[in-house]
């Protein structure tokens, strides 16, 4: 799922798991039952006596699943009573306090239905649609349209202010959250950003981002930064380097590897060993800064500058191809290239080149002869990670000439999956793709898998190249087999003769 559960101690305060929470009931000398809210809210009435002692014998059970029994068969009894909404709040109570999470969603859905403003309801719905999601989007639109409505519920007027100010505080980071992580499957990466800006917000204490679940959150805000076309890294960097100083082993390190990562292809000129060096110059500020509870986003003095512009993509992808022995004037000098756009990061990741298509860029041009010598010399010097790059970046003739060398060839590829079903297979086979937790290879598969590898896997197929698009990147394979492990070694058993005895 995309986020981790975090205890449900935090919500504990929003429910009471006894009837406590309700406005307590008494029965009056004519036989009947009253309550009086607090607040000056109107008084409440049970004027049946029957129904008195139902609501009586519900509430006064000492365990919280006795408890939920009695309130349940109360209900069932009197399904209109007016005290129908304090019970089903009670109901959700005893239902949490049993860590029975189905039966509290229930009993917080059907007080929606009595009650649609009652904030501890809206709550529980959206906390617990939002754990139990595991990636559904119908389920996250719903926990997202229920946070919506509890952002906007208004103050129950039977509550002091008080106590409503202390559960908005609990409740609107889990609103918020919710809403984040339903635009991060939606892919909409700026109203991501939005919800989980609001979400680090909304805590009164910046120690509670610290910790499970805001610290989490920072780490998918960092990466939403990452998801934008262009990708924003300064502030990536930032809130990768904030969670990694809270987080615990190995996410610490997970968390400080990218952010270090991200900060050299930002930052650091490609000539700048000290730059480039683990840690790198610099980062270090960039740690003690995040390391301060109160720099929940980026003070005035963390200014780290981009790195003075690289050669262009088409430039750099040339140069590899024109650096290899018989390759010198195999293919034309790209044209110079247009220059950055204000504000955009030199050092980021390389984007496509303009001109693309949704047919393979394989079959877009009829085929050109390449000198053998300078296919020969690709074949033995060029790696895959450039030849993608190449492909993603190079102009035509260079593009052509990379493919003709790799366009039926079968190989091994090695990578983590992003997605995957029985018959395809994405991969992030380079080190900016995993990064990013991007696709940049396709497999199909010669045979469904019997089981389809889950995200995060590491992988190796044997495939045959196929295809490829130059934006967005992909190289598509056909004919995909996973990799057979290798057979343990033969044990070979040694005969022993022994002499004839005489």
């Amino acid at each position: 799922m995309k986020k981790l559960a975090f205890a449900s101690v935090a919500l504990v305060g929003l429910c009471c798991s006894s009837i406590a929470c309700s406005p307590l009931f008494a029965q009056g000398a004519d036989g009947q039952a009253a309550a009086q809210g607090s607040n000056n809210c109107s008084q409440i009435t049970i004027k049946d006596p029957a129904e008195y002692n139902a609501y009586t014998n519900a509430t006064s059970q000492s365990s919280p699943a006795a408890k939920a029994e009695g309130i349940e068969a109360f209900l069932t009894q009197y399904p209109n009573s007016v005290a129908k909404g304090q019970m089903l709040e009670a109901l959700m109570g005893a239902y949490q306090a049993t860590g029975n999470v189905p039966k509290t969603l229930d009993a917080a859905k059907r007080l929606l239905q009595a009650e649609p403003n009652n904030l501890r309801a809206l709550t529980f719905v959206v906390y617990l649609e939002h754990i139990q999601a595991n990636g559904n989007q119908a389920t996250l639109d719903d926990a997202a349209t229920v946070a919506q409505q509890g952002l906007n519920a208004p103050k129950d007027p039977c509550m002091t202010q008080a106590d409503y100010d202390k559960l908005k505080d609990t409740a609107t980071p889990v609103f918020y959250g919710a809403i984040a992580a339903d635009d991060t499957v939606k892919k909409d990466f700026k109203d991501e950003i939005d919800a989980y800006t609001k979400e680090l917000q909304s805590y009164k204490d910046p120690a509670q981002t610290t910790v499970v679940p805001a610290l989490l959150d920072t780490y998918y805000l960092g990466n939403a930064y990452l998801q934008l076309d262009p990708k924003d890294l300064k502030d990536a960097i930032w809130f990768l380097a904030r969670f990694s100083q809270f987080a615990q082993p190995p996410y610490k390190q997970q968390g400080e590897a990218a952010a270090e990562y991200w900060y050299k292809k930002y930052h650091c000129p490609p000539n700048d060993a000290a730059c480039n060096a683990t840690p790198p110059k610099g980062f270090s500020d960039i740690q003690q800064l995040a390391a301060a509870p109160a720099n929940i986003f980026p003070p005035a003095s963390y200014n780290i500058t981009p790195a003075p512009p690289p050669p262009s993509p088409a430039d750099l992808a040339h140069q590899a191809i024109v650096s290899t022995a018989g390759c010198a004037g195999v293919t034309p000098a790209p044209p110079p290239a247009t220059p950055a756009a204000a504000g955009a990061a030199p050092a980021e990741t390389p984007a496509p080149a303009p001109a693309a298509s949704a047919e393979p860029a394989a079959s877009a041009a009829p085929a050109v002869s390449f000198p053998a010598a300078c296919t020969d010399a690709l074949k033995k010097s060029i790696g895959l990670a450039d030849e993608e790059f190449i492909l993603a970046n190079g102009d035509p003739q260079d593009q052509q000439l990379i493919w003709s060398i790799m366009n039926g060839v079968t190989a091994e590829i090695p990578g983590v999956v992003v997605s995957a079903t029985p018959t395809s297979v994405q991969l992030a086979v380079t080190q900016d793709a995993q990064q990013s937790s991007t696709a940049d290879f396709t497999i199909n598969m010669k045979a469904p898998l019997k089981t389809a590898p889950t995200s995060g896997t590491k992988v190796t197929y044997i495939a045959t190249f196929d295809s490829y698009t130059q934006k967005p990147s992909m190289i598509i394979l056909k004919d995909g087999e996973p990799k057979a492990a290798p057979k343990p070694p033969v044990r070979h058993t040694t005969t022993t003769h022994h002499p004839a005895a005489h």
